[in-house]
C-alpha cells in the first residue's frame, strides 16, 4: 500500500505540473485575444475547442490534486474559454423550417485525382448553386462538361489566378469574377432575381492561415465591398478561418452577416479526420439556416464538401 508521505509527495508534484498546464493554457488564451494586433495569434483561436478540452482536464486534475488556489485559477481559465467559445453564437443565423435554396461549396484541391467521384457527389447532392475552389483548367475540363445538363449556367475563372467556378441551375441577372491580389481574394459571383429583392451569391477562397496579414487585407476588402451593397448577400467558400477566429467574426459584425455553420469540421480530409471547419456560408440576416450537411467523404480532396439548405425571406 502506498504510504502517506508518498501520496503527499505525488500530490505536490502533480500540483506543480498542473500549475504549469494552467499557466500555459491561460497564456495561450490571453495571446489569442491579441489576434487583432498580431494576426499570427489567430492560429490559437482556430483551436478554441482544444483549449476548452485542455482547460477542462486541468480543472479535473486540480480538483483531484487539491489546492484551492490552483482550482480557482484553472476554473477561471475554463470559464474564459467557455465565454470566448460562445461569442461566435452571436453571429449565428436564425433557423427556418423549410429551405428555398441549396448551396454547396467544395474545395476540390488542385491535386485531386478523382474527378468522377466529384461529379457523382454533385449529381447526388443536387444543389441549386455550386461553388468550387482550387479548380484549375484540368479539373474544369474533367468535371464541368459532365454537369452541363444539370448546371447550364457557369461562370468560371479556373484558368486564371483565381481557380473558382460557380455552377447554377438558375439563370442570373448578371455574373462575374475577379482574380486574386495581395489585397483581395479571388471571387466568383452571380446576382439572382429574388422574390422581394435580388440576392448575390459570392464564392471565394481566402488566403491561407499562415498568411494572416494577407487575410486581414482581404477581409477588409470584403467588408468594404459588402458595405456598399444593397442586395441580399450570400458568401460561401473556403474562408481558411474557423468560426472561432477573430477575423471571421469581425467580418460578420462589420458587414452585418450571419454564419450558417459552427460546430462542424471540413479539413484536413486527405490523411486525417477533419478537425476544423474552414468552409462556411455567411449571409445577410434575412437568409435563414435550415440544414448543414458534410460530404460522406473527401472525393479526392483535402476538404469535405459542405452543403447548406437555406431560406431567403
Amino acid at each position: 500500500m502506498t504510504s502517506s508521505p508518498e501520496v503527499t509527495r505525488l500530490r505536490r508534484v502533480a500540483r506543480y505540473l498542473i500549475g504549469l498546464a494552467a499557466i500555459a493554457t491561460a497564456v495561450a488564451t490571453l495571446l489569442g485575444l491579441f489576434a487583432g494586433a498580431f494576426p499570427y495569434l489567430e492560429l490559437i483561436n482556430h483551436f478554441r475547442w482544444l483549449l476548452l478540452a485542455v482547460s477542462s482536464l486541468v480543472v479535473a486534475a486540480a480538483w483531484w490534486a487539491g489546492g484551492r488556489a490552483l482550482l480557482r485559477i484553472s476554473a477561471s481559465v475554463l470559464i474564459a474559454n467557455l465565454v470566448l467559445a460562445s461569442l461566435p453564437l452571436m453571429a449565428q443565423a436564425s433557423s427556418a423550417p423549410r429551405s428555398t435554396l441549396r448551396v454547396t461549396t467544395f474545395n476540390l484541391w488542385i491535386h485531386n485525382r478523382e474527378p468522377q467521384a466529384v461529379v457523382g457527389f454533385l449529381r447526388e447532392t443536387d444543389a441549386d448553386v455550386v461553388v468550387l475552389q482550387e479548380i484549375g483548367s484540368r479539373l474544369e475540363q474533367e468535371i464541368v462538361p459532365q454537369l452541363r445538363d444539370k448546371y447550364p449556367h457557369v461562370v468560371s475563372c479556373a484558368r486564371r489566378n483565381c481557380g473558382l467556378v460557380l455552377l447554377s441551375k438558375l439563370g442570373w441577372l448578371d455574373a462575374g469574377f475577379s482574380d486574386r491580389t495581395r489585397l483581395a481574394p479571388p471571387i466568383v459571383w452571380a446576382r439572382f432575381a429574388g422574390a422581394g429583392r435580388p440576392y448575390v451569391i459570392t464564392g471565394l477562397h481566402l488566403a491561407y492561415p499562415f498568411q494572416p496579414a494577407m487575410q486581414v487585407d482581404q477581409m477588409d476588402w470584403l467588408a468594404e465591398r459588402l458595405r456598399q451593397a444593397s442586395d441580399t448577400q450570400i458568401l460561401v467558400g473556403d474562408f481558411n478561418l474557423t468560426p472561432f477566429s477573430l477575423k471571421l467574426n469581425t467580418l460578420a459584425f462589420r458587414a452585418n452577416l450571419r454564419r450558417h455553420a459552427t460546430l462542424g469540421a471540413s479539413w484536413p480530409a486527405d490523411r486525417f479526420t477533419p478537425v476544423v471547419l474552414l468552409d462556411n456560408l455567411l449571409a445577410s440576416p434575412n437568409v435563414r439556416a435550415v440544414d448543414v450537411r458534410y460530404g460522406a467523404g473527401s472525393y479526392g480532396s483535402d476538404h469535405y464538401p459542405v452543403t447548406f439548405d437555406i431560406a431567403i425571406d
